[in-house]
């Protein structure tokens, strides 16, 4: 019985764990992009790639640690590009071969509060349509 009743208390304590990171996840705060524009169509043809801006603000309350860039080809999982960048980076180029024509890409960018330790959310994310001839 004293067992069970030890498991039962774990199980509570991982729960709440859980509960407690995903609410300090809340408190980082999103980055706010720069370019390319939301929703826009991107001629690739004779040209490098794509360079990917966002600001240097808002801070994390604890200071920041980190980015984490992801491009996405369409609104799934399908990661073209996931990349862990210094604090002080704020912008990343992403090659045209990574590119393919008439396809939608999404893009989004994560900050890691240094203190929490956790990424922000993802709440928004920007997409764009890419044109390669």
């Amino acid at each position: 019985m004293a067992r069970k009743i030890l498991i039962l208390m774990m199980i509570c304590i991982m729960l709440a764990s859980l509960s407690f990171a995903a609410s300090r996840r809340s408190d980082v705060p999103n980055i706010q992009f720069l370019s390319p524009n939301d929703e826009i169509t991107i001629d690739l043809t004779g040209k490098p790639g794509i360079t990917f801006k966002w600001k240097n603000s808002p801070l994390p309350g604890g200071g920041r640690s980190a980015f984490r860039f992801k491009l996405i080809k369409g609104f799934k999982y399908d990661f073209i590009v996931s990349e862990n960048l210094a604090r002080g980076v704020f912008l990343i180029d992403v090659p045209a071969d990574k590119f393919e024509d008439g396809v939608t890409y999404s893009w989004y960018v994560e900050q890691r509060d240094s203190s929490l330790g956790v990424w922000s959310r993802h709440d928004t994310v920007w997409s764009f349509k890419v044109i390669k001839k």
